[in-house]
């Protein structure tokens, strides 16, 4: 940063020339800024100076504009990094954090990304390379997704890496193959198979070409003050090597740790690449979801349709989708029908048919009609980009456990480090041999290789989460995979989560022969969703609406108007007494019974009763068999709902649901909630505004798909079809991944405890040690790639 760096960023929410007076004033009192703010452009800007460098300024700006309420543009950038453990992600993270423009850093050791939140208007090529040199491992700037000519160049990318990892591989072990044919010989042979020139020529370019990328990785941790698995891995084999390049220049032949030092820079390099491999294999749900995305769209160009690159497709642009091409973009149908396959979208394996008016997404598989669509949205915009995000998001995130991990990770290797220099000077001080010391210190080293902390357990939640995302479950925080496994309660809002929130006509009682045809005609003006459900239901019978004059609604009340010069009204019981209709007179005469408690809505013509039906909202079909799989799997559920006790009542019992609350407020929900919360985890699922609170105060929140945006903005998971039954296969998925981050966590812990302590007493020499250490890492690996064989109904 230059010595007066000017940054100008907008800001929303002024209504006069004081509001701007003021918050100059505020912006000023930051220490090493002078602050102008423009009412008229609605903008700031701020010129900061050298005594400002140590300041979190974005921080202070941001805490500045919510005291005094008002917005600005922020934006997250990602970048690509190359570690080689976790430490390294840590020692990224602090530096990155120094920067006075930075708001938040979050990274993910699995995935190799770094995301940077900060204002939009902060972001320029001189901020972008700051970073870059801030950060004490290489950082390469991720470019946003947003056509298939980025991710072909992508992949085209991680090929090249694949292939030079190879090489490098195929290249050590051809090097590394007359050592182990040594090691072969010493079982049946006193004579070395190798003059020690010769291995001095062998293990030279495995040390110092093949082991490059840990003398890097191990400089690089030690400028920042940090210990890293690098360093364990220099020292080991550096010791090994120099050792015997000395005894060799001493001219004895006789102890010789070449092969040792080669053999370990080997095995771990298979390691390395093995471990490079599984964060391929954990990462192809984004890869998916990602190639699903069109090349190109037909868009609408004066009278003709031309085909256009995907990044130049606009928002209201006429696009045209032939039979069996991908959806380009969101959008609306405005002519045609056909079968869509939303599949790997939503997790819904049948085909829908869609209509004019209906949305479609970016993404999904158009059957064998021909679209008209208009786009509502493109880019980064679209759904499959949010769904992308997210996906990316969670793996991003960290769950408590990872936090134990990376902490455990970040003071291991110091430990290991005193354990080796501790067994070395025992060994000397007892025995006096030199090269026994060493070579049991070494092996120390070598045995606490801390890869199976570090990367198996990020590496099990990346599975986990994208196996969700191929189910249609998102999950954009990572901790809500590790609490879900622990849930004992899941609350269930009624409307448009068990139910599908469309209102129905049940229970129709008629007693005249033109009912329909009357209440046809009164209801057919109308926009009130009881309206269009009489419409609905009226259509599917083939019913003629009469003509009804006069037709007003009262709030609250129904619906009235006249025919034939008579009263026709349609409504509840307030209703009638307002034109003095006796209800218990009308209903006595036709000798019937009704639940006051349900919403009926009675209809009369002349001031008489000709007939009534219940209002009910749908129970969806897949509700019952979703509250059953919660219950086998040992779970509680609850129905909160501010619908009347009879009706929640109802529900509850034909879902098999012990335990309800009526006429339940927001508030109310959320005291509902508390009270659970103060001997156990309770899940929340909900789908509407009022539903968000309950959301917020859940331990894990879960939105449906077709729920409201507020809703699926509060929740940390969202169902991407309606359906309640993947809430089930949610909870059987983090009690897969936690099984398997237990398992991993076990193999690793009990690995270190018993392996070190066994090299230090000289039980283990370090080829020995390596090998171990490698099995051991690829078995907590292979462990959580075996996620992806889990078996979700």
């Amino acid at each position: 940063m230059t010595a007066l760096q000017q940054v100008t960023f907008p800001v929303y929410g002024m209504n006069c020339a004081s509001c701007a007076s003021k918050l100059t004033t505020a912006f000023n009192e930051i220490d090493g800024i002078e602050a102008n703010v423009n009412i008229t452009l609605e903008k700031a800007t701020l010129s900061i100076d050298e005594a400002a460098l140590a300041t979190p300024i974005a921080t202070e700006v941001v805490s500045v504009l919510q005291k005094k309420g008002y917005q600005t543009d922020y934006q997250q950038i990602s970048f690509e990094a190359d570690w080689s453990c976790s430490s390294c992600v840590e020692t990224t993270l602090n530096a990155l954090k120094k920067h006075p423009l930075v708001l938040d850093v979050k990274a993910n050791f699995a995935t190799q990304m770094v995301y940077i939140e900060t204002l939009e208007s902060f972001i320029n090529d001189q901020f972008i390379e700051q970073l870059i040199v801030l950060s004490p491992y290489k950082l390469t700037r991720k470019i946003a997704i947003t056509s298939q000519q980025q991710l072909q160049k992508k992949q085209q990318q991680e090929q090249k890496k694949q292939q030079k990892e190879k090489l490098s591989l195929a290249f050590a072990v051809l090097l590394s193959l007359p050592f182990w044919l040594a090691m072969i010989n010493m079982v049946f042979s006193d004579t070395p198979l190798l003059a020690p020139w010769l291995e001095l020529a062998l293990a030279t370019p495995l040390q110092f070409i093949v082991g490059a990328r840990f003398y890097k990785g191990a400089w690089s941790s030690i400028k920042n003050f940090s210990a890293n698995m690098d360093v364990l891995v220099v020292l080991g084999t550096s010791a090994a090597y120099f050792f015997s390049l000395y005894m060799l220049l001493e001219g004895s032949t006789a102890h010789l740790y070449f092969e040792t030092s080669a053999l370990v820079i080997v095995l771990i390099r298979l390691g390395k690449y093995l471990e490079f491999r599984a964060k391929q294999a954990s990462s192809k749900a984004v890869s998916a979801l990602s190639q699903l995305q069109a090349i190109g769209a037909l868009v609408k160009k004066g009278k003709e349709f031309k085909r256009v690159l995907i990044e130049h497709v606009q928002v209201n642009d006429l696009i045209q989708i032939a039979a069996g091409d991908k959806v380009p973009v969101d959008g609306v149908i405005v002519e045609g029908s056909s079968y869509l396959d939303e599949a790997l979208l939503t997790g819904e394996s049948r085909p829908i048919l869609k209509n004019i008016g209906d949305e479609v997404f970016a993404g999904t598989l158009n059957g064998d009609g021909v679209l008209l669509m208009k786009s509502t949205a493109v880019n980064e915009q679209t759904k499959l980009h949010q769904i992308i995000q997210l996906v990316e998001s969670a793996q991003m995130s960290k769950a408590p456990i990872l936090q134990l991990v990376d902490k455990i990770s970040s003071i291991f290797v110091p430990i290991v480090l005193g354990i080796a220099v501790i067994t070395f000077g025992a060994w000397w001080f007892v025995g006096g041999d030199f090269e026994q010391a060493l070579m049991h210190s070494v092996a120390v080293l070598v045995i606490a290789c801390p890869c199976a902390l570090g990367l198996a357990t990020p590496t099990a939640m990346v599975v986990g989460t994208g196996l969700a995302a191929q189910k249609g479950i998102l999950i954009k925080d990572i901790n809500t995979l590790q609490l879900a496994h622990k849930l004992n309660h899941i609350a269930f809002d009624k409307t448009g989560t068990l139910t599908k929130g469309q209102v129905s006509l049940d229970n129709i009682t008629s007693f005249h022969h033109d009912f329909f045809s009357l209440l046809l005609g009164l209801q057919q003006a109308s926009k009130h969703p009881i309206a269009k459900a009489v419409i609905d239901h009226c259509q599917s019978l083939d019913v003629k609406a009469v003509e009804v004059s006069d037709i007003q609604s009262i709030h609250g009340e129904g619906i009235h108007g006249r025919f034939n010069d008579d009263d026709l009204i349609a409504g509840n019981s307030k209703l009638l007494a307002r034109f003095n209709i006796n209800l218990t007179e009308q209903l006595a005469i036709h000798a019937v019974n009704v639940d006051q408690e349900q919403n009926i809505i009675y209809v009369c013509y002349q001031q008489t009763l000709i007939g009534y039906f219940v209002i009910a909202d749908q129970l969806r079909p897949e509700s019952k068999e979703a509250i059953e799989d919660l219950h086998k799997l040992g779970l509680s559920t609850i129905l909160l709902s501010g619908d009347k006790h009879s009706v929640v009542q109802a529900m509850s019992k034909q879902l098999g649901i012990k335990t309800f609350y009526a006429e339940q407020t927001p508030e109310q929900k959320l005291q509902q909630l508390s009270d659970l919360q103060q001997d156990s985890l309770v899940a929340m699922v909900g789908d509407g505004v009022n539903d968000a609170p309950a959301l917020a105060k859940a331990d894990v929140s879960i939105a449906m798909g077709g729920g409201s945006d507020v809703a699926k903005q509060t929740a940390a998971m969202t169902l991407m079809r309606d359906d309640p039954r993947l809430i089930a296969v949610a909870i059987k998925l983090s009690r897969a991944t936690w099984s398997t981050i237990r398992q991993n966590l076990f193999w690793a812990f009990i690995f270190n405890t018993l392996a070190i302590p066994a090299a230090a007493f000289g039980y283990l020499n370090p080829t020995i040690a390596a090998i171990a250490m490698t099995i051991s890492s690829l078995t907590v690996l292979s462990n959580s790639l075996l996620l992806k064989r889990t078996r979700l109904k």
